[in-house]
């Protein structure tokens, strides 16, 4: 775990913590305000975490998703840890202060699954793409960077329904949304009369209350699209509840 020491937004130092766990800083409060940030993951090497120089602006310093060095894909682990301690210039004059970091799993876990897909849309080669999310977080906790979609691998289960492989993402950067977009090359038996082109079949971001879907850190969920209904929807749910109704063969 590192612990960074911002005064005034801009970088001052890294603050190394004691055998108890605890972090002890001081500081001139004519500086302005402090904010001490910290970051750690159980997974070594499995994000990018920039070290800032001194003077860096928080906002412009970020964690990020790595990626993969043979397909290009970004990676983000299951665990990436994220708390800030905010100190004001008052504070930093009036003697110890105490207080706690409380640490925040950042990542979101979504799975995607599709039931009925070939009866309505034919038996072809399918590639599910999920969009609206983005590489970085900055120092301050604020979502950033490039777009970013996943192609998570997936598989037929059961009777037609496809289930992707879980990702791992920052959660939706504000005002930004999740979309399902479903591809596939030309069907070898024809579907029924939704069978469309070539590459995109379809694509929704809308749950079964017209509202768009966005995810929040420490997310683990499930959106399952039906394509016997008429308006294909994403019903939201937590992977745990789903999984209670999963019967495995």
């Amino acid at each position: 775990m590192m612990a960074y020491l911002f005064i005034d937004g801009k970088f001052d130092r890294i603050v190394t913590s004691d055998p108890d766990g605890s972090y002890k800083i001081s500081y001139d409060g004519k500086l302005g305000n402090a904010s001490l940030v910290a970051i750690g993951t159980t997974q070594k090497d499995s994000a990018k975490i920039f070290t800032p120089a001194v003077g860096n602006d928080m906002n412009s310093l970020s964690v990020s998703a790595k990626r993969d060095s043979v397909t290009g894909e970004y990676l983000l682990p299951s665990s990436l840890y994220y708390g800030t301690y905010a100190i004001s210039s008052q504070e930093a004059g009036s003697g110890a202060v105490y207080g706690n970091i409380v640490m925040k799993n950042k990542p979101a876990r979504l799975h995607v699954v599709i039931r009925q897909l070939k009866q309505y849309f034919g038996d072809r080669d399918y590639r599910v793409e999920l969009s609206g999310f983005r590489s970085k977080m900055t120092y301050s906790g604020k979502i950033m960077g490039d777009s970013i979609v996943y192609s998570p691998s997936s598989s037929f289960e059961g009777l037609d329904q496809l289930v992707t492989k879980p990702i791992n993402t920052f959660p939706t950067k504000e005002g930004e949304y999740l979309t399902v977009s479903v591809y596939g090359d030309a069907p070898v038996t024809g579907g029924k009369s939704r069978a469309l082109a070539k590459s995109l079949i379809w694509d929704t971001n809308r749950d079964i209350d017209g509202k768009l879907v966005t995810l929040n850190s420490g997310d683990d969920k499930v959106v399952i699209v039906d394509c016997s209904s008429r308006d294909l929807v994403l019903r939201v749910m937590p992977w745990s509840e789903y999984i209670q109704h999963v019967v495995i063969p």
